[in-house]
Order: C-alpha cells, then structure tokens, then sequence
C-alpha cells in the first residue's frame, strides 16, 4: 500500500542530487577497490573476487556482494577464500559493528 500511494512526482528536484551522489560513490569505491582494498588483499585473484563482493556490499547489501563475486566466478574460476570471507564479514561482523556505533552515537546525543 505504502508503494502505490507514493506520489513520485514530488521526487522529480531530488533526482539530480541522487544522481551526482551515487556517481560519486561509484567513483569512489573503484579507486577504494582499485588501489586500496585490492594491493591489501594480496593482488591475486581471491582479492579481485573480494573486491567485487566488496563493491557489491558497498552499493546495496551483503546480496548485492554475493551476485557480484558469483557473476565473477562464473566467467573465471571459483574462489573459496572470498565465499567465506565476504559473507561473514558482510553479515555477521557488519552487524555488530553497527551495534556499537548507534550505542556510541546515542550516548554522545544524550
């Protein structure tokens, strides 16, 4: 219901800002990627495959991770190091740094 009363056109001036916003976040995460998490990882092709799991997770979810690495693994060869890090890190430890923050942030407003 929440979808079919949503009057889009009220949306129309914000559309260039979401834009430009999320062209800078491409552009970011490929220099991020590229020459930071990438030369960390160790410059082979476990860390490529982390890479693209990390820029799925970047620009959506830890879903979005899965699709990308699977999307790589399926043109290449199959990599088992990035399947088990990219998922725990992703969902599990994501989840309780996120815990800390939202305590730290409402202990700093309050």
């Amino acid at each position: 219901m929440a979808l079919i009363t949503l009057e889009l056109w009220h949306l129309i001036d914000l559309a260039l800002p979401m834009l430009i916003l999320l062209i800078a976040q491409c552009i970011m995460m490929y220099l991020y990627g590229m020459f930071v998490s990438y030369r960390l990882m160790g410059k082979n092709y476990d860390s490529a495959v982390i890479v693209a799991g990390l820029t799925g997770f970047v620009m959506g979810s830890t879903s979005n991770a899965m699709a990308n690495m699977n999307s790589v693994t399926e043109k290449y060869v199959y990599s088992k190091t990035a399947f088990f890090v990219v998922p725990i890190v992703g969902s599990l430890f994501i989840d309780f740094i996120n815990i800390g923050i939202i305590y730290g942030f409402i202990g700093f407003l309050y």
